[in-house]
């Protein structure tokens, strides 16, 4: 079988250009996402993979210093980048020209062998798979999402009629998708998948580092990375942190709330805000930590459809996690988490002056037995197999 990968990822040379120019922002969740799952599908032996790329950044000049994207292929020629004039309305209709043309000549290389992989409800993609399959018959898709349906969840601003509109009209186009692969159980409805089939995968994790070692400190330190988005909680937490004597605040991360952790930190010596960090740096400063948190509350219908993947690189590493119990998480995960009920500040510092009061060899232990579940069950090659079972189980059906 023949593999094309529809993505929003970024190549290794287009990380480095922009990370070192300071770009544009970006989305590097779906990108590690996205990346484990290609290492995963790259250990199949009856397997060849290909990738049509589009790197998900804002448009220019609004939201990205970036206004030309060039055409470029990696991994000796099978990966492509689609290049585009990064102006919005216009990138849309280069795109869909851009990847109607690659699928074509990647179609015509491979024959009837061949299945689609697209991530996300991305209009271009799901526009060019509906040409694809009235040309190409023979052609399986099946669509990977990982984020709420626009229009169809209670996210605050985003739940516009305009968002209802967009969302209504992805899920009408997505009629042509053959098979689904979820993050959670609940997203099924929402993208009313019906009888097709579908499979959860709610993270992919890579194992190419070891566990973290477990470090003494004096002080409880616990370290937050992703997003500072207010509406996942960093404002609270920061808060109830300016309420504790004997732990700190580590924070890595950009967003809404930096401003605010720049500010906070002059004034709170238990507090230190690092801001964006590339992996291997992180990967240093995660090593320095007793704990690992994420403040993203149960609040709004919208995390039914939730995993956070900081969750499985959490667990990955070895470390505690502390965190709240989403819908999205499923149970078999409870018995690895620490999970916060909190909502104030003051109740979250009671709270977490409890768990740090705990003994942190056994909660060692149990952070131990949670890499070990997610080594077992989240690893490239596992989900990858997940997802090969549900595309052969399409084509006998």
């Amino acid at each position: 079988m023949h593999l094309i990968f529809l993505g929003l990822l970024y190549s290794d040379s287009f990380l480095e250009q922009v990370v070192k120019g300071k770009l544009a922002r970006l989305q590097m969740a779906p990108h590690t996402f996205q990346t484990n799952l290609l290492n995963g599908f790259s250990e199949f032996e009856d397997i060849s993979a290909s990738v049509i790329n589009i790197p998900p950044m804002g448009s220019f000049p609004k939201n990205s210093k970036k206004l030309f994207l060039r055409t470029e292929n990696w991994n000796d020629g099978k990966n492509v980048q689609v290049g585009y004039l990064n102006l919005p309305f216009i990138k849309q209709c280069i795109m869909r020209d851009q990847i109607k043309k690659q699928l074509k000549k990647q179609i015509k290389n491979c024959g009837e062998n061949t299945s689609i992989i697209m991530y996300s409800l991305f209009e271009p993609f799901l526009d060019v798979i509906s040409w694809t399959k009235k040309k190409y018959p023979f052609i399986s898709a099946y669509l990977i999402q990982t984020d709420p349906v626009p229009g169809r969840e209670d996210m605050d601003c985003y739940m516009t009629s305009y968002a209802r509109i967009k969302g209504n009209r992805l899920v009408k186009k997505a009629k042509c998708i053959d098979g689904f692969i979820t993050l959670t159980k609940y997203l099924t409805k929402p993208l009313e998948v019906g009888e097709r089939p579908f499979c959860i995968v709610e993270c992919v994790c890579n194992f190419s580092q070891d566990a973290d070692a477990r470090i003494e400190n004096e002080k409880n330190i616990c370290l937050y990375t992703g997003s500072l988005a207010k509406e996942f909680g960093m404002y609270e937490l920061a808060e109830a942190f300016k309420k504790l004597e004997n732990a700190e605040l580590w924070v890595c991360g950009s967003g809404e709330l930096a401003d605010y952790f720049k500010e906070t930190e002059k004034n709170y010596k238990n507090i230190k805000f690092f801001g964006f960090v590339p992996q291997e740096q992180l990967a240093e400063i995660r090593q320095k930590a007793n704990f690992l948190i994420n403040p993203r509350r149960p609040s709004g219908t919208y995390t039914k459809h939730s995993f956070p993947s900081k969750t499985a690189e959490y667990m990955a590493s070895g470390k505690p996690v502390i965190m709240y119990k989403l819908e999205g998480i499923p149970d078999e995960y409870d018995q690895y988490l620490n999970y916060m009920k909190s909502e104030t500040p003051e109740e979250i510092a009671e709270e977490l002056s409890r768990i740090f009061a705990l003994d942190y060899d056994q909660l060692c232990e149990k952070s131990d037995a949670g890499r070990a579940f997610i080594r077992e069950n989240a690893s490239p090659l596992h989900q990858a197999k997940k997802i090969y079972e549900l595309m052969t189980r399409g084509e006998k059906q």
